[in-house]
């Protein structure tokens, strides 16, 4: 009877700590709409990679940060480290959503931190070189 109990409790923590752990795929819109539910929690989001930057910090850390969604309808994503993206690639992107972040004087907006959580090409961009074949094909 105690052996029943004893697996019966470690499969419960089993569950309960995976469904805390767990990582909801999100929308720009569902981030931007109802950011205070997912503010602090693990998201998954896919999502072509927009205005790229790298760059390196005050103390000398490089990192990089760029943009998921439509015009102004965006979520930044940020990075320490080396990008692993190019611009137009379209990404998995698996992080800590926060609603606002204050960092010394500056203040980040709606971003995922994938510091240590992961970046994903799912599908490339298109090189020049395939870019001009789709447009001399569409010519023919």
């Amino acid at each position: 009877m105690r052996t029943a109990k004893a697996i019966a409790s470690i499969a419960l923590l089993f569950v309960l700590f995976v469904s805390a752990n767990a990582q909801e795929q999100v929308t720009v819109q569902a981030l931007l709409n109802e950011g205070k539910k997912y503010d602090g929690k693990q998201v998954v989001l896919v999502g072509i990679v927009r205005d790229l930057k790298e760059k390196v910090s005050k103390k000398g850390n490089p990192y990089y940060t760029f943009k998921i969604g439509e015009g102004k309808q965006t979520v930044n994503i940020f990075s320490y480290g080396k990008a692993t993206v190019k611009e137009g690639d379209k990404v998995r992107v698996t992080g800590k959503f926060t609603v606002e972040k204050r960092v010394a004087y500056a203040t980040y907006r709606n971003e995922i931190d994938v510091t240590r959580g992961k970046v994903e090409v799912l599908t490339p961009a298109p090189t020049e070189k395939e870019k001009g074949k789709e447009s001399s094909a569409g010519t023919k």
